[in-house]
C-alpha cells in the first residue's frame, strides 16, 4: 500500500500560488499574535504579581472597594486576540479551500475588525489610559508589544486586501455556477452562502461578548453572572447551530423562530449600550475598564445581527425551491468523482496515479463550470 503524504492540496487548498500565499500570510499572523499576546500575558502577570487578590482570584482591588482593577481584565483581552486568531485561520483555510468569495472577503474584514480591536487597546493603556491600565505607563515593553501588534495586523490587512482581489479575479463566482444553469438557484445559492459565513461570524461576537461581560462587569455574587455564563453562552451557541440546521434542511417553521429571536435581540443590544454609556455614576463605574472593547462588540454583533436577519429572510423566501436538492446531488456526485479517484490511486503506478491525478481534475473543474 502506498502511503500518502499530507500535502496543501490534500488538505483542500488549491495550488494557485495566491491561495496559498492567503493561507501563508494567515498562518504568519497567526504565529506572530499568539507569541506577541503570550509575552503580553506574561508581563501583565509579572506587573500584577504584587496586588491583592480580586473576586476571581487575582488582581488589584482599590482602598474604596467600589471597583476592582483587576488584571484578568487585561489577560481576557489578550486570550480573545488568540482566539480570534485561530478563528481568522479557520475561516480563511476553509474558504480558500471551497473557493468561497464570500468568506474570503468576510475574512478579510473580520481581519481590519482585530485591526481596530487593537487600537482600542492602545488607546486605553496609552491614549485615555484607565485607571486599571494606568499602572502599565512607565512599561514601554508593553508599548512595543502593543506597537507592534497594530503593525502586523496592519501589514497584513493590507496583505490580504490584495489578496482577496487576486483570489476574487481567480476564482470569481465560478462556486455557484457549479448548480446548473437555473439563475434563480445561484442567486439562492449566493444568499445560503452569505447566510452561513454570518452565523459563523454571529457565533464568535456572541461568545466573545458575553466572556467579556460575564468575567469583566458582572460579579461573582450577582447572579446575572452565572445566568450569563450558564445559560446565555450555551444557549447561544445551540441557538445558533440550530439556525444552521435549519437553513440546511430548509425547515421552515424553526426558521421562522431563529428570525423572530435575531429580530428582537437588536432591542437587547441597544439596551446595552446606552446602560453602558448613559447615567454612570463615576465612583461606581462597573464598566470603567471595559467600556470601549465592550462597546465595540456591542456595535459590530448589533449590526451582524441585523444583516443576520435580513439574509435570513432571503434564505427564507428561497425555501422549497430546489436549492437543497441541488446541492445534495452535486455533494452526492463530488463524493463519487471522489471514490473513483481514489480507485485509480490505488490500482495505479507513481506516474500513472500523477498524471491520472491531474486528468481527473481537469475534467472535474470542467464538469463543476459546465
Amino acid at each position: 500500500m502506498l502511503r500518502r503524504r499530507l500535502t496543501l492540496k490534500g488538505c483542500g487548498i488549491p495550488t494557485s500560488i495566491w491561495a496559498r500565499l492567503f493561507i501563508a500570510v494567515a498562518l504568519l499572523e497567526v504565529f506572530a499574535i499568539i507569541c506577541i499576546e503570550g509575552y503580553v500575558i506574561k508581563r501583565t502577570v509579572d506587573i500584577y504579581k504584587n496586588g491583592t487578590e480580586s473576586q476571581w482570584g487575582f488582581g488589584l482591588q482599590n482602598d474604596s472597594n467600589k471597583m476592582t482593577i483587576t488584571q484578568e481584565s487585561f489577560i481576557v483581552y489578550d486570550v480573545i486576540f488568540i482566539v480570534a486568531q485561530l478563528f481568522l485561520l479557520m475561516l480563511c483555510w476553509e474558504a480558500v479551500a471551497h473557493k468561497n468569495t464570500i468568506q474570503i472577503i468576510a475574512a478579510t474584514l473580520f481581519n481590519v475588525m482585530c485591526l481596530v480591536y487593537s487600537l482600542i487597546q492602545y488607546t486605553t493603556f496609552y491614549i485615555h489610559p484607565s485607571t486599571s491600565a494606568g499602572i502599565f505607563q512607565k512599561d514601554n515593553d508593553m508599548r512595543i508589544l502593543l506597537i507592534t501588534t497594530m503593525v502586523v495586523y496592519s501589514l497584513c490587512s493590507v496583505a490580504f486586501a490584495v489578496l482577496t482581489w487576486e483570489l476574487y479575479q481567480m476564482f470569481g463566482w465560478k462556486t455557484y455556477k457549479k448548480l446548473g444553469a437555473n439563475l434563480a438557484l445561484r442567486r439562492a445559492y449566493k444568499w445560503h452562502q452569505i447566510l452561513l459565513t454570518l452565523l459563523k461570524l454571529d457565533i464568535f461576537f456572541f461568545i466573545a461578548y458575553s466572556v467579556q461581560l460575564a468575567t469583566l462587569v458582572l460579579r461573582v455574587s450577582d447572579p446575572e453572572t452565572w445566568v450569563q455564563i450558564g445559560v446565555v453562552i450555551p444557549g447561544s451557541v445551540v441557538f445558533l447551530v440550530l439556525s444552521f440546521w435549519a437553513l440546511k434542511v430548509e425547515k421552515k417553521r424553526l426558521m421562522i423562530v431563529v428570525i423572530g429571536c435575531l429580530g428582537c435581540s437588536p432591542a437587547y443590544f441597544i439596551y446595552k449600550l446606552v446602560r453602558m454609556n448613559v447615567g454612570i455614576d463615576k465612583n461606581n463605574d462597573p464598566y470603567l475598564d471595559t467600556r470601549k472593547y465592550l462597546t465595540f462588540f456591542v456595535v459590530v454583533t448589533l449590526a451582524l445581527v441585523l444583516v443576520t436577519v435580513y439574509v435570513s429572510v432571503q434564505c427564507y423566501r428561497n425555501f422549497g425551491i430546489g436549492l437543497k436538492e441541488a446541492i445534495a446531488d452535486y455533494d452526492a456526485c463530488k463524493a463519487q468523482l471522489k471514490a473513483n479517484r481514489a480507485m485509480l490511486n490505488n490500482t495505479s503506478g507513481r506516474n500513472s496515479m500523477t498524471e491520472s491525478r491531474y486528468e481527473y481534475t481537469d475534467v472535474h473543474e470542467r464538469f463543476v463550470l459546465d
